[in-house]
């Protein structure tokens, strides 16, 4: 109980500070404030990053890098000298610190921090961004997963909390699910038209509960080796066929089930070689069905076709557009576009796949 008290001040003290000092920068600079909707651009692109692609030329592309988002220190905003005062020389802050969970709907993309213990959410078209940072009276400490459904309304799991947190549209609190009683670490997240899908990292199983009043219906999994088995298992999706595509991280594979979590086939082993992986994380699959799987320790994401053979990769080790420092969440939008979040690089980076024209 220490320990966890300890943690919870230590993240409060941190988000508060940070926040703060990102706060006073930006009425410094541009007269916003960040908690009720900055007006300030987060998205970036050069002229060159704009003619990265996979596979490169004379092969035809297949992914296109699109934009970053990242601070506005990053994006082209005059530094403030209020860094340079504090500090003693001209350092930006980071808006992001450990982007993990990532989740775009219509016009917003929402990230989770476990770094700042908070939710990011980015207007890209109104240029807008708040935050949340807590659930009634308790602040957030570990969100990890992200989802939102076709109403507006935000789900967090948090991991530390060990529940599952939902918000309306303008971040008000609404209900929650779960509790120390029966999660253990929660971590990946999913929905449907009727389900909440959960990913328990140190349950090595999966949850899922009805939408509309938070009942739990079913879980499938336990820890072990084989089919249908987790290893710390740690995101899921939902593919357009309602399968449930989720990393059973320390298997060192891709496992699918139906969407009442009846197995129907895995993909993957541990390994150093192209198609192998060593530290997956986020999963997504496009709208023709290749699944995206982001490797933590290549720093780059691998796209399978659904028998598990090795189509593409894109990315690697680096800060320049294209290339990641430990990978985390990922997710594909209805339009294709792949948000990565890319969590020591400190930015979410886009891409898009293109599709083959018949």
């Amino acid at each position: 109980m220490i320990l966890y008290r300890s943690k919870k001040i230590r993240a409060t003290f941190k988000k508060q500070l940070i926040f703060m000092l990102y706060t006073c920068c930006l009425l410094l600079n541009a007269g916003g404030c960040a908690t009720t909707g900055s007006q300030t651009s987060f998205f970036q692109i050069d002229a060159e990053s704009a003619k990265i692609v996979w596979p490169p030329s004379p092969q035809t592309a297949r992914i296109k890098y699109i934009g970053t988002i990242a601070a506005p220190s990053e994006s082209g905003e005059q530094k403030s000298w209020f860094s340079s005062f504090l500090f003693g020389k001209e350092e930006p802050i980071e808006l992001m610190l450990r982007p993990y969970g990532v989740f775009t709907d219509a016009n917003r993309v929402y990230v989770t921090d476990p770094g700042l213990a908070l939710l990011h959410i980015f207007n890209l078209d109104e240029k807008k961004y708040f935050r949340i940072d807590k659930a009634k009276d308790e602040d957030l400490v570990s969100p990890i997963g992200i989802a939102v459904d076709n109403n507006g309304d935000i789900y967090i799991s948090d991991s530390i909390l060990k529940k599952i947190i939902m918000f309306n549209s303008e971040g008000k609190y609404i209900k929650e699910t779960g509790s120390s009683d029966m999660f253990i670490r929660p971590a990946g997240i999913a929905i449907d038209e009727d389900r909440i899908y959960i990913v328990d990292t140190h349950a090595h199983k999966v949850f899922i509960f009805s939408k509309k009043d938070g009942k739990f219906l079913l879980s499938f999994g336990g820890n072990g080796t084989g089919k249908g088995e987790f290893n710390y298992p740690t995101n899921i999706f939902i593919g357009k066929d309602s399968s449930l595509y989720i990393t059973d991280s320390l298997n060192f594979r891709v496992q699918i089930f139906d969407r009442n979590g009846n197995f129907i086939s895995f993909f993957g082993k541990q390994g150093d070689s192209m198609g192998d992986f060593s530290k997956p994380k986020g999963i997504a699959v496009d709208s023709e069905g290749h699944i995206y799987v982001t490797d933590a320790h290549f720093d780059n994401v691998q796209i399978f076709d659904k028998d598990g053979r090795l189509l593409l990769t894109f990315g690697n080790t680096g800060r320049r557009s294209g290339e990641f420092t430990l990978p985390a969440g990922i997710f594909i939008d209805e339009h294709d576009r792949i948000y990565v979040a890319d969590s020591y690089n400190n930015r979410i980076q886009i891409f898009q796949y293109l599709k083959e024209i018949k």
